[in-house]
């Protein structure tokens, strides 16, 4: 099942970044667990958490009212198992100031039965890693 959640969450990305987020939440919304929980890292300016497949979709759209262009590139993923981690680069343009964004951080996805039931942003793949108890 690993290799299947690297491959949902692979398509997910190449999906929200050719026909945009909103395309990519509704495809992919039914492998978001309903007990799903979304945590920020520390370093991020929304350090908001979210529930639910509801607050999945909520973080995606406060993020798509916040910048344009937006790409969001996965750059490796480390198989765990029930848990991925996944390097990602993001980057846009603030909308109406059209600064560029552009911020390299790190994924800890923890699936349940092929469902994500939560995702924890880190600065660092090192922080992800450790936070699961590996190191690279």
């Amino acid at each position: 099942m690993s290799q299947e959640n690297v491959e949902n969450l692979r398509r997910c990305f190449a999906l929200a970044n050719d026909q945009g987020i909103e395309a990519a939440v509704e495809a992919f919304s039914h492998l978001i667990d309903d007990e799903f929980g979304l945590e920020e890292a520390a370093e991020m300016i929304d350090r908001d958490r979210y529930a639910g497949r509801e607050g999945f979709i909520a973080n995606m759209r406060k993020l798509e009212e916040s910048l344009e262009e937006i790409r969001i590139e996965p750059l490796e993923f480390v198989d765990l198992g029930d848990r991925l981690v996944v390097v990602v680069s993001m980057s846009g343009r603030g909308k109406g100031s059209g600064a560029p964004v552009e911020v390299t951080f790190a994924q800890l996805w923890s699936m349940r039965d092929g469902k994500a039931v939560g995702l924890r942003d880190y600065a660092t793949k090192s922080e992800a890693l450790e936070a699961v108890a590996l190191r690279e």
